[in-house]
């Protein structure tokens, strides 16, 4: 099973990830940065302008730089192994306004705003892991 895809992450103006719990997938239930797939045509910026705004409702206003990821993921969040590579780019960004509610986004059942220090390694995917670490925040666990 393999995945390339674009997300973005970004700190709000109190300090707080706007993520994403996945509802279906890899990552079930666990938090994880928005974004997805390419369309065909599709630039890395295109994909992510668009991803944001059916997934959080928020429109990129500045694209700071880039981080190309390339993640073997061995278990699903239930435990059970898997083979899945997870590929693509993150971009830390600045956006133009707070997250809204989600409304019908067929893998995601909310978004969330987590403060750095209080997210727990156990509830996010490796993904979002990767993501942190360009946020220049680590995990305990």
């Amino acid at each position: 099973m393999q995945h390339r895809g674009v997300y973005g992450i970004w700190l709000d103006k109190g300090g707080r990830i706007p993520l994403i719990r996945k509802s279906r997938g890899p990552y079930t239930g666990l938090l994880d940065l928005p974004g997805g797939t390419p369309e065909v045509g599709e630039t890395p910026e295109q994909t992510l302008r668009r991803e944001l705004i059916e997934e959080c409702g928020v429109t990129v206003a500045h694209v700071p730089s880039w981080h190309e990821f390339d993640l073997v993921v061995v278990r699903d969040s239930s435990g059970d192994p898997i083979g899945f590579r997870h590929s693509g780019l993150i971009a830390v960004l600045d956006v133009s306004q707070a997250p809204s509610p989600v409304h019908d986004v067929e893998d995601i059942a909310m978004v969330e705003l987590h403060g750095p220090r209080w997210l727990a390694a156990a509830e996010c995917s490796a993904l979002l892991v990767e993501g942190l670490t360009h946020l220049g925040v680590m995990l305990d666990g």
